[in-house]
């Protein structure tokens, strides 16, 4: 467990229609705060949560970090407001200085899609080949898929060989579990560290969603 969560309201959605047909389950992030606004990615794994990085939903004054006013949510043809937010209590205390707590969990408005088959989440392996998925920075933003290879530290923190994506956070790490099986997620990007060419994750867990899930008022 990675410690208590808070909560922050965020603004009013505007309505759209709900997805239809076939959709990829990578959000399109974008948030805003004062004059100032940035790009992100995350991945919905229930019909009304998406999650992704702690620092994507987030703004830094100073040694303070702030809550953006707003996060717009792209997915398919479904465009809207996040109307609630909860991350790790521990990482805005410690100024986000805490990587393996740099985790937000978005609320949607409504549900977007009928009942779905998440990504399953995997807790126990990390290591080995994956897909790096997010979205581009440059207009009109695109959906890309990275092959990698992942390790593990000794912190519990996921690397690869990587190039610097900046929209790219909070998107996941999918590897295939299998013909006509869900993919699994192993963790969501976080950053790129232009020292060694390395990305860097946090790992993703199923105990990480349960606890969002009830600091959202979700039965779980």
């Amino acid at each position: 467990m990675i410690g208590g969560w808070s909560a922050a309201r965020l603004a009013r959605f505007f309505p759209n229609q709900p997805l239809t047909g076939s959709f990829t389950p990578v959000a399109c992030l974008e948030s805003f705060a004062w004059n100032r606004s940035q790009a992100a990615s995350g991945l919905l794994v229930h019909p009304r949560l998406v999650v992704t990085v702690a620092h994507a939903v987030m703004f830094r004054a100073g040694a303070r970090l702030f809550a953006a006013a707003q996060v717009k949510v792209e997915l398919g043809n479904v465009r809207a407001w996040a109307d609630a937010v909860v991350i790790p209590s521990r990482f805005v205390e410690h100024a986000g200085y805490v990587p393996s707590t740099d985790l937000a969990v978005l609320r949607m408005p409504w549900e977007v899609c009928g009942p779905m088959q998440p990504p399953l989440v995997v807790d126990s392996e990390k290591e080995g080949s994956a897909a790096l998925w997010g979205w581009t920075l440059i207009q009109p933003r695109a959906q890309v898929s990275i092959p990698i290879t992942v390790t593990v530290d000794e912190e519990g923190l996921l690397h690869y060989p990587a190039t610097n994506l900046p929209a790219f956070s909070g998107g996941p790490l999918l590897r295939s579990s299998g013909p006509d099986l869900p993919e699994e997620v192993i963790g969501l990007h976080r950053a790129f560290h232009a020292d060694t060419q390395q990305g860097e994750a946090i790992a993703f867990s199923s105990d990480d969603m349960v606890e969002a899930m009830r600091a959202l008022g979700f039965d779980v």
